[in-house]
């Protein structure tokens, strides 16, 4: 007799890798031994670790304004992918 495996989908949804919507925020905390934060927008805190943050994790301190993509995960809650540290708006002269 022999044994035979399935070979279906994971259980496990897939994440989408590039799937939110462009939202602004600040940097509220930043955990660099763990290599990931929490950016605050409106009156939501988001995770976001280094991996998601396109440029410098390192030079991103609290209150830093940034961009990124927001994804609405149903198992684990909002995570930020893409994060950006916004360009500082221009002075007139």
């Amino acid at each position: 007799m022999a044994i035979q495996f399935s070979r279906g989908k994971s259980a496990v949804p897939a994440r989408p890798v590039h799937a939110g919507k462009v939202t602004n925020g600040r940097v509220k905390l930043m955990v660099r031994g763990q290599g990931s934060g929490i950016i605050t927008a409106g009156r939501r805190d988001i995770f976001f670790h280094k991996s998601d943050v396109r440029g410098a994790f390192w030079e991103l301190n609290p209150g830093d304004k940034v961009v990124f993509e927001l994804l609405e995960d149903s198992i684990s809650g909002p995570r930020a992918q893409n994060v950006k540290a916004a360009k500082p708006a221009r002075k007139a002269r």
